[in-house]
């Protein structure tokens, strides 16, 4: 039986490390033709290596920055022609308070993981519509449904980008366009992300070290229910058991899930309790 993925022509932002990687070799596997991007030249040139063949295309690019999607938009259309599968992974990840936290930072965020997906996607309709059945997957995250402190940037982000999803996913319905739009929530997953945290704070708090203790997740499993999300063209995709407790509680406990997820999750303890 011939994989869903055969042949079909991928584009994986943030391939370098952490899910991205992790889903690039998933999809490597079932014949999928992989365009990769990052923005770290050695981790992108590493994991193109490593999937060889699969890897039609391979662009060093800062997603936050237009002329890069452009850049990439243009290599496709003269080197493939059309894509399949945009998934919007690249994305960073800040604390600190909002006062401690700098205007240059938070507008870095907010460009890096809501601004750089929708750029993206605007860039990449034109090659989408050209596939015969196309599929957008942005990857926000369960802190795009719930808060918790010293990460305010980061939650506009993803709120940004889930809400973008939803509206996206209905534009493309009432115009009879051949593009689904899925949107990622995923848990605490073990990469990376954590460590490379940027922050303008002082305080000493433990946050790459918390977010790895409590991270439930492996890539290689965030990938795979990626990949079966997308092929079904699920509206929501949850990634571990932490993502379907968030959704439960901000369900039932829409106002009063803070107390509740800051204790069971250590964010009290981690930053003192309030």
């Amino acid at each position: 039986m011939q994989s869903f993925w055969n042949k079909k022509y991928v584009l994986i932002t943030g391939a370098g490390s952490g899910i991205g990687k992790a889903l690039a070799s998933n999809l490597a596997k079932q014949g999928a033709q992989l365009i990769l991007t990052d923005i770290n030249k050695e981790t992108l040139e590493a994991v193109s290596k490593e999937l060889g063949v699969s890897v039609v295309h391979y662009e060093v690019a800062d997603i936050s920055q237009k002329e890069h999607w452009q850049k990439l938009a243009h290599n496709i259309e003269v080197k493939i022609g059309y894509l399949d599968v945009l998934v919007n992974n690249a994305g960073m990840s800040p604390f600190g308070f909002f006062d401690e936290t700098s205007e240059e930072l938070f507008d870095k965020v907010v460009a890096v993981n809501f601004n750089g997906a929708v750029i993206g996607c605007r860039a990449m309709q034109p090659l989408l519509e050209k596939s015969k059945h196309a599929v957008i997957a942005n990857i926000a995250s369960i802190f795009g449904v719930i808060t918790v402190p010293m990460l305010t940037s980061y939650h506009a982000s993803k709120f940004a980008l889930r809400g973008f999803s939803e509206a996206l996913r209905q534009d493309y319905q009432r115009q009879n366009k051949n593009i689904d739009v899925v949107c990622i929530l995923p848990g605490g997953i073990k990469t990376n992300i954590a460590n490379n945290a940027e922050t303008d704070t002082k305080r000493d708090v433990d946050f790459a070290g918390h977010f790895n203790k409590m991270a439930m997740t492996s890539p290689k499993k965030a990938a795979k229910t990626i990949e079966k999300g997308i092929q079904k063209a699920r509206q929501r995709i949850l990634i571990g058991p932490d993502a379907r407790l968030v959704v439960w509680l901000q369900k039932w406990f829409p106002i009063s899930y803070p107390k509740i997820f800051n204790t069971l999750m250590g964010v009290n303890k981690l930053i003192g309790s309030k």
